[in-house]
């Protein structure tokens, strides 16, 4: 058991080792000879920074000017260590994103945006957005399902490692092989949104393929996506969601003649072209303050007979001893024909520049009936621009 612990310990420290080997990697370049050569001679410092600094203030091309005017470049990148003792066991290092955002301004009232993953050759979002007045927004192309609070919520800014929860991930990002497989939580249609009520009121109405991102439509029918949340402190908001729609897979007969898909055992209720109804519902709250936060959502499904539910709370204390340093604490739980899970994170994350951050997290991860659970430790560096 001493030695099991000690190997334990040793693989942390091979991750953390790792990730602060990056961080160095990752800080801001120097701007100054002073901060270049600080072994240099003061009088040789400053006449280097005459020379530096007119390079720095010379001005740009004015086209360039145009250019950074309407469009703005941004992305980031995810990778680290991660260490499961069950899954044979799994010892290794990834690259989980290397995401690049361009987003383009028209005007006042048209805008679009690019999003991409070079990771995994993937595109993830083109949308253009149209406000013709204060309050409504019209976007048209393949973006986010508004469903739920933390599917938008983007995964440079979520505090767990392994991103959404059980319940959400499976509700719409596509784990579940009936709804989207594999659509990260995004699909292709139109979407009709905004805020009232001096923001203290937002919704979202849309229309959806329901097929996930870069696929093309499985079937006539539409998802019908509506959210709407409330705020009533600036601290708080209230929020409500659900997806009323049309799934289809392959589906053959069993033994009792019983339309049934192999890749969800026990799910009744398909149509013989394989169309089925598929809703999702779901309600929960967001509480930020300085100090902590707190997100909570309770999620119900229906795939053709079956129903599925789950939810999760997730926390986080700010600023702990050490200014930008996080400790973060989620529980999920989800109950759908694959079984019963459950999954208890604790974790810290570093804050050590503008959208840059190192994590490390701790969860155990059981199904019910399936023996002991799954320990895992995970590290992973983000760096942003």
């Amino acid at each position: 058991m001493h030695y099991n612990f000690f190997r334990l310990m040793k693989k942390i420290y091979t991750g953390l080792f790792g990730i602060f080997a990056l961080v160095a990697a990752a800080q801001p370049a120097p701007e100054t000879a002073s901060e270049m050569l600080p072994e240099i001679a003061p009088e040789a410092v400053a006449e280097a920074n005459a020379e530096v600094a007119p390079q720095q203030t010379k001005a740009m091309p004015a086209w360039v000017d145009k250019v950074r005017e309407h469009v703005s470049l941004n992305g980031y990148a995810q990778g680290g260590w991660q260490y499961h003792d069950k899954s044979s066991p799994s010892n290794e290092f990834s690259v989980d994103k290397i995401i690049f955002i361009a987003e383009g301004r028209f005007n006042d009232k048209i805008s679009a945006l690019f999003m991409y993953d070079f990771r995994k050759s993937a595109l993830h979002e083109l949308w253009v957005n149209y406000k013709p007045c204060k309050g409504v927004n019209i976007k048209v192309g393949e973006f986010k399902t508004p469903f739920s609070i933390e599917n938008p919520i983007s995964p440079a800014i979520l505090e767990d490692i392994t991103l959404t929860s059980l319940v959400t991930t499976d509700m719409i990002m596509g784990s579940n092989p009936l709804m989207m497989p594999a659509g990260a939580g995004r699909d292709l249609g139109i979407t009709v949104y905004g805020d009232l009520l001096d923001k203290k009121l937002s919704y979202d109405l849309a229309l959806m393929n329901g097929a996930g991102r870069n696929i093309k439509d499985i079937n006539s029918q539409k998802d019908f996506v509506a959210r709407l949340s409330y705020r009533p402190l600036k601290e708080l908001m209230l929020s409500g969601s659900m997806v009323l729609g049309t799934g289809n897979v392959d589906v053959c007969p069993n033994s009792e003649g019983v339309l049934v898909c192999d890749a969800a055992p026990g799910v009744t209720g398909f149509k013989a072209n394989g169309n089925f109804t598929r809703n999702r519902f779901a309600a929960g709250f967001q509480l930020k303050t300085a100090p902590a936060n707190l997100r909570a959502e309770y999620m119900w499904g229906k795939d053709g007979d079956y129903n599925s539910n789950g939810c999760y709370v997730t926390g986080s204390l700010n600023n702990l001893l050490v200014k930008k340093l996080d400790l973060i604490a989620s529980y999920d739980h989800l109950d759908n024909f694959r079984g019963i899970q459950n999954r208890y994170t604790v974790g810290l994350q570093y804050w050590f520049y503008k959208y840059c951050r190192v994590q490390l997290n701790y969860n155990h991860h059981k199904w019910s009936g399936r023996g002991p659970g799954e320990n895992g430790i995970l590290t992973q560096i983000q760096v942003g621009f």
